[in-house]
């Protein structure tokens, strides 16, 4: 019996120690998020601009959203870690 409690134990930490490399080389290879970028336009104008920073390879990702101002966006650009 407390042989194999012993297995079951050494086993199951192995499983967690497994899992805490996994969930950190995940965390490592996320993306990094920038600061916004404020511009002058639409939502259109901003999802143009971010396609393009995009297709360049300056960002691997990027959102926008509404800026506060009238005709205003933000773009939230997101890079490689």
């Amino acid at each position: 019996m407390r042989k194999t409690l012993k297995k079951a134990a050494v086993v199951g930490a192995t499983v967690l120690a497994f899992s805490g490399i996994a969930a950190g080389a995940a965390q490592a290879a996320a993306p990094v998020q920038g600061a916004d970028i404020k511009g002058t336009g639409t939502l259109d104008d901003c999802t143009n601009w971010g396609k393009a920073l995009k297709a360049d390879g300056v960002v691997v990702d990027w959102a926008c959203m509404v800026g506060s101002e009238p005709n205003t966006y933000e773009l939230t650009p997101f890079y490689a870690s």
